[in-house]
């Protein structure tokens, strides 16, 4: 099965070895370490770096439903890549017939993944991330959405996924993260408030 976007994906992948260094920046944003540990960190930072006091615990708890949100999209992403199976959507790397470009651009600035291309856990994760974090911090929530999106299109430049496989991973990413923020996480309040208690006792919060 070939997707309904893969003239997209061809176009793009076919631009990869005629600008060396936009290449070679691809190559770092599409890895699988370099933006999410920046993302990371981000959520590290705002967690112990925050000098407000009464910004302090707001921040905090911003980070527990970002992290909240995207563990239960990796879930998420998990089970419908066991629906969307190799065989019915390949990645486009794979389809080396229909996009040779596809292939020669994931084999050149990635690797040849063999999970399934529906949804893409990258752009559902991040983008659940970024969303849970802008419900109650809209400037860290603003930078991690840069960072979902630079790393979601460097996924389609390299070759690994087609355009609606970014789509469909963003609005699971932002359905999950809604969801928790605005259901799961008022009912777990009393338990908040007994973790931040003990965080704090023990100087974590």
């Amino acid at each position: 099965m070939t997707a309904p976007d893969a003239s997209i994906s061809a176009w793009l992948t076919g631009l990869v070895g005629k600008v060396p260094a936009f290449d070679w920046l691809m190559s770092v944003f599409v890895s699988d370490y370099f933006l999410p540990v920046i993302s990371f960190l981000v959520l590290i930072a705002l967690w112990f770096g925050t000098r407000n006091p009464s910004r302090r615990e707001p921040n905090q708890r911003a980070v527990l439903c970002a992290a909240t949100g995207a563990g239960f999209t990796a879930l998420a992403v998990w089970v419908l890549n066991h629906a969307f199976h190799l065989d019915l959507w390949p990645r486009p790397c794979d389809l080396a017939a229909h996009i040779p470009s596809a292939r020669h651009a994931a084999e050149t600035l990635f690797y040849w993944p063999t999970d399934p291309s529906f949804p893409s856990n990258a752009a559902a994760v991040l983008f659940a991330l970024a969303l849970g974090m802008w419900f109650t911090n809209r400037k860290t929530g603003a930078m991690l959405f840069a960072l979902a999106v630079l790393w979601s299109f460097a996924r389609v430049y390299c070759g690994v996924h087609y355009p609606l496989d970014i789509v469909g991973g963003a609005a699971l990413g932002f359905l999950v993260s809604y969801v928790v923020y605005k259901g799961l996480w008022p009912a777990v309040e009393p338990v908040l408030a007994l973790i931040f208690k003990w965080t704090k006792r023990l100087y974590l919060s």
